[in-house]
């Protein structure tokens, strides 16, 4: 705790609902400004001491960004990411069931007529349509 020339505290209560950048800086220069007022007491834009000040800003709101990050995947109805979300899920008894796509590779071959020179006439090439259905042999219908 710092004193004042005549050994009284000068104190100041600490804020800890500072989340960001400016409240960051704005609580160092107060602190600075109760704490250090001999010591440190030149502000402006250019002064080492600002930039120290704002070094420090940055470093806190990183921090306070990646806490709040981290702390909302705790929360099953805030959590982004899959892995958080199945572990929370596990947690609550849940087992999801996990589907994947089918996939399959198709090939589709057709024989067509040849010109006079021998060359593949392309008039008669079947144009395969977006969207198109397939049937397997057994009946089912894919899309």
């Amino acid at each position: 705790m710092a004193y004042t020339s005549n050994n009284t505290p000068n104190t100041k209560p600490v804020r800890y609902l500072d989340k960001d950048f400016s409240d960051f800086k704005n609580a160092l220069i107060s602190m600075a400004e109760t704490y250090y007022p001999d010591l440190l007491n030149d502000f402006t834009e250019g002064s080492p001491g600002t930039m120290f000040i704002e070094m420090a800003s940055y470093i806190g709101d990183v921090l306070s960004f990646y806490t709040d990050s981290q702390i909302q995947e705790v929360f099953l109805q805030y959590a982004q990411e899959n892995e958080n979300l199945y572990a929370l899920a596990y947690n609550l008894g849940y087992v999801p069931t996990v589907t994947t796509p089918a996939v399959v590779d198709l090939e589709l071959f057709q024989q067509i007529p040849a010109k006079g020179d021998g060359q593949p006439d392309y008039d008669y090439t079947y144009t395969v349509q977006r969207n198109s259905d397939f049937l397997p042999n057994n009946g089912t219908n894919i899309k």
